[in-house]
């Protein structure tokens, strides 16, 4: 099924130039972009690390972080499909100038009280806004690009998220203990750092606002004439986003409870984790193009599951780093990947269609997982959370080689609008 890959010093610096050739070949408008997705991930990846710690210092049970997580969920999968809509009638520019400030904001008010009702409002409306960043982003980039870069430039957007995550677990790991160490509380030194992210989410505006788009927007009704193809391709996301809610989010809370460590350890080995994903993710591109985007996706699935049952296994520390560190860099490698192709695989004007309905497929699952993910660690403990995504990951690989792994070459390609 796989082809053997052997890689010599002149594959490798022939492999290289070509790589840094393909990257030189982004639009301006992409590269624009990339730097809001700098900004995103650096506020988003901090927001995260640190807000389930702060909700327990505020003694929130796991139950109720589980119920806060879904309530976010279900403001982005009641938004996606509006939100893939009002792309194709409003520049994506002026719609990402609208919704970053709105999901700054309800980030802010999150972390602004303790009142478990007001957390769950802020949450939904940010997972109002957010979606249409995650929703645009694809279709934007068909837009701005040929299909030779798509490929690296997809993998790209995730693997620069993911260096501003470090920078982002970086600040998050070692800013609280700093701020408490002036004599405040630990909830006031989680709630200032997290103010510090949230102005940084608000930061992307400031590359939004160079992109010059062109007038791509219709106002005819949308129509999909891909419903299967699109299904297909909404099954495995919806099944992988079910397995990822039950102990994914948790995962910064499983460090603290099982093993007792301190929040700049966590930091630490978050980022660890995201250098990892980026040498993933740089490196799918390569072996995609050798074996092919869905046999990649199914290859690193698969070899991430194993070290997902060893989280639930294991109960030495340096076992569970590597496996946290190693399960992450082979399951987001596919992430990527497998959008490029369905963006790739139905019509152009079903882009904003298609994205809307993978990001509702990860979030639907991830959402209604969350809170039967928190109830389990409450009552019973990891290992049965971390079991069950394992088998929920090995099903969706299955289903994406029996729907997508005979049918690699692409027989038609559309071209963006």
């Amino acid at each position: 099924m796989f082809k053997p890959l052997i890689i010599t010093h002149q594959k490798m610096k022939k492999g290289m130039d070509q790589y840094v050739q393909t990257l030189r070949l982004f639009s301006r408008n992409a590269r624009l972009f990339l730097v809001g997705t700098f900004f995103m991930g650096m506020g988003f990846s901090g927001f995260m690390l640190l807000f389930n710690l702060y909700l327990k210092s505020l003694t929130f049970a796991e139950g109720r972080i589980g119920n806060i997580i879904t309530v976010t969920t279900i403001g982005t999968v009641l938004m996606a499909i509006p939100a893939s809509i009002i792309i194709r009638r409003i520049p994506i520019k002026r719609l990402l100038l609208i919704a970053t400030p709105i999901a700054s904001i309800s980030y802010m008010m999150q972390v602004s009280t303790a009142t478990y009702q007001v957390i769950m409002a802020g949450g939904f409306t940010a997972g109002l806004f957010v979606v249409f960043f995650r929703v645009s982003a694809a279709p934007f980039f068909m837009r701005n690009s040929t299909p030779k870069e798509r490929p690296y430039l997809f993998s790209m957007q995730f693997a620069l998220s993911l260096v501003a995550g470090i920078i982002g677990n970086l600040l998050g790991g070692f800013m609280p203990e700093i701020i408490e160490s002036t004599g405040v509380m630990p909830h006031i030194a989680y709630r200032v750092t997290l103010y510090v992210f949230s102005v940084l989410v608000f930061a992307a505006v400031i590359p939004y606002v160079l992109i010059k788009e062109k007038a791509v927007t219709t106002t005819e009704p949308m129509k999909i004439h891909s419903w299967r193809l699109i299904m297909k391709l909404f099954l495995p996301g919806i099944i992988v986003g079910i397995g990822a809610g039950l102990s994914i989010p948790f995962l910064n809370l499983y460090f603290k409870d099982v093993f007792s460590s301190a929040t700049r350890m966590i930091g630490i080995f978050y980022c660890g984790q995201q250098f990892l994903m980026i040498a993933g993710l740089l490196l799918a591109p390569v072996v995609a193009e050798r074996i092919g985007k869905i046999r990649t996706v199914v290859l690193s699935q698969l070899l991430s599951i194993p070290f997902l049952v060893l989280l639930g296994l294991t109960r030495t520390l340096w076992l569970a780093l590597i496996a946290f560190l190693v399960r992450a860099a082979f399951m987001n490698m596919a992430q990527p990947l497998f959008t490029n192709y369905a963006m790739e695989r139905v019509r152009h004007d079903e882009h904003a269609f298609t994205n809307a309905l993978l990001v509702i497929a990860w979030t639907v699952g991830w959402g209604a997982s969350a809170s039967v993910g928190g109830y389990l660690i409450e009552h019973f403990s990891y290992s049965l959370p971390f079991f069950t995504t394992s088998v929920l990951y090995l099903i969706s690989t299955i289903v994406i080689f029996a729907f997508f792994g005979k049918k690699e070459e692409i027989k038609k390609a559309y071209s963006p609008i």
